[in-house]
């Protein structure tokens, strides 16, 4: 009877441990898109837009990270921080806050609970299913990163990272680091052949 017990708790833990795993390592995707007509080759200087006066879903350290992190991606790529001047291109970001909300339904098939009858106690038979739902709800943001040119005063490019902002403030500088240089790998664009 032991045995039968031992075996569906260890098949429950078969079945969470590695779904706990999966929700604990929520992949930052990464998607981009730029202006066809930007002439990204001619950007030699950025600067920072003002900040917009609303609430933001952003931790002081989530902000500090995506400041370091833009800074030091296009420093590499031989930007030049400006201020006080107009720049080549604005940098701005929003965060979102997603509520994702996942609902999973699992079935045992090991031994069914104790029932009363009138010869005593049983268990049920091997194989009885049992079935549970469980619940997990998890905030997901997205960072939203914009690079807008001055002169033209138009959206040139807009990179786009998922799973960025979790419930784990702990690990949200970190994430944030990584969404940025996840984006920035791919700046600036491919120049386009002229056509014809």
């Amino acid at each position: 009877m032991s045995e039968f017990r031992d075996m569906k708790t260890l098949g429950r833990l078969l079945v969470l441990v590695p779904l706990l795993f999966l929700a604990a390592c929520e992949t930052i995707n990464a998607k981009r898109d730029s202006d066809r007509n930007a002439k990204f080759g001619e950007y030699k200087t950025y600067a920072w837009a003002p900040e917009p006066n609303t609430q933001s879903f952003v931790t002081p350290a989530v902000a500090d990270s995506i400041h370091a992190s833009v800074d030091k991606g296009l420093a590499a790529r031989g930007y030049t921080k400006v201020e006080g001047k107009a720049p080549d291109f604005y940098v701005v970001y929003h965060v979102t806050s997603v509520q994702k909300t996942d609902v999973r339904h699992y079935t045992d098939w090991g031994v069914g609970t104790a029932y009363r009858s009138g010869y005593g106690f049983y268990s049920g038979w091997p194989g009885n299913p049992a079935t549970y739902a469980v619940l997990d709800q998890d905030k997901l943001g997205a960072l939203v990163l914009d690079f807008v040119e001055v002169r033209r005063e138009q959206l040139v490019w807009r990179g786009v990272a998922s799973s960025v902002i979790t419930e784990k403030p702990a690990e949200n500088a970190a994430r944030a680091d990584e969404a940025v240089r996840l984006l920035l790998s791919k700046f600036p664009p491919p120049v386009a052949p002229p056509a014809g």
